[in-house]
């Protein structure tokens, strides 16, 4: 009887913490709605840099070769957007696209469907059907430890600590890291992530790191902070962090405001702060 008490007593608690988070979160995302979303910039996309669409929605040029991340062109379902997205990625003929895991933050059906199919696609092992659903030919689905190398690109791939099963169903849980290369030139994508040593002595010139998405208490389970964002670069031999994951849906209950105020005060010249639509060289 008591093993059935405290069975009851424990789904009881998860339900008022559930409740308490969506009602938080929905009033924050209602306040979004009559509020002005923020401009993006527009700088264009050049050889050799990095773009910040919003999320973890990047465009990669290295040395011409155009790698777009997670792609999330618009609105997210009933998520509407805290700052605009710029237009520059319906515009933009796309070599490959690195999907990092299942969840509908990363991996959306509407805005891929609108991208150029004669791009390859990798992603995470269980999504090669629904991708080829879509229009795509060219998928190649590949897990952590793994290397993808097409002529000049090479991209190796890095366990994510993160459950990237879409809707929370299945088996197919796993979440990718990507680690680009062209030549000289190199850029890691940490995907979604908690803390996870996983990326340790890794070498690039720049890596892109979430920053976002880590409270209430729990989330970080799944999403690391600031911090522990910055601890992981710190791990790498990496010469520069740009942060994102932040500042374009409101998914959580940490503030924009916070995110950068954190990373701020740890005055380090490496953390490149950017704005959503800015073009950053390497």
């Amino acid at each position: 009887m008591r093993i059935f008490d405290n069975k009851v007593f424990n789904i009881a608690k998860k339900v008022g913490f559930n409740s308490k988070f969506l009602l938080k979160l929905t009033g924050r995302n209602v306040k979004n709605y009559f509020l002005e979303s923020k401009i993006s910039f527009e700088d264009p996309i050049v050889e050799n840099s990095v773009h910040w669409f919003g999320h973890a929605t990047t465009i990669i040029n290295l040395y011409n070769n155009v790698i777009v991340t997670d792609p999330v062109i618009g609105g997210l379902a009933h998520f509407k957007r805290v700052t605009k997205s710029s237009k520059i990625l319906s515009n933009t003929k796309i070599d490959y696209i690195l999907l990092s895991h299942g969840h509908m933050d990363h991996l959306d059906l509407l805005s891929l469907i609108k991208l150029d199919k004669s791009a390859t696609v990798l992603v995470p092992k269980g999504y090669k059907t629904l991708i080829s659903l879509l229009g795509f030919k060219k998928i190649i689905c590949i897990s952590k430890n793994e290397i993808f190398i097409d002529n000049e690109v090479t991209i190796n791939v890095f366990p994510a600590n993160h459950d990237g099963r879409r809707y929370y169903l299945g088996s197919n849980d796993e979440s990718n890291a990507y680690l680009i290369k062209v030549k000289d030139k190199s850029v890691f994508f940490a995907g979604d992530t908690a803390y996870t040593e996983a990326f340790n002595g890794l070498k690039c010139d720049l890596s892109l790191m979430p920053v976002g998405c880590y409270k209430p208490e729990g989330f970080d389970k799944m999403h690391c902070t600031p911090l522990q964002s910055f601890q992981m670069f710190t791990n790498m031999q990496s010469k520069y962090m740009i942060p994102i994951h932040y500042n374009t849906f409101i998914l959580s209950l940490e503030s924009t405001e916070e995110i950068i105020n954190t990373l701020k005060e740890l005055s380090d010249e490496r953390i490149k702060l950017i704005h959503i639509g800015e073009t950053v060289r390497i």
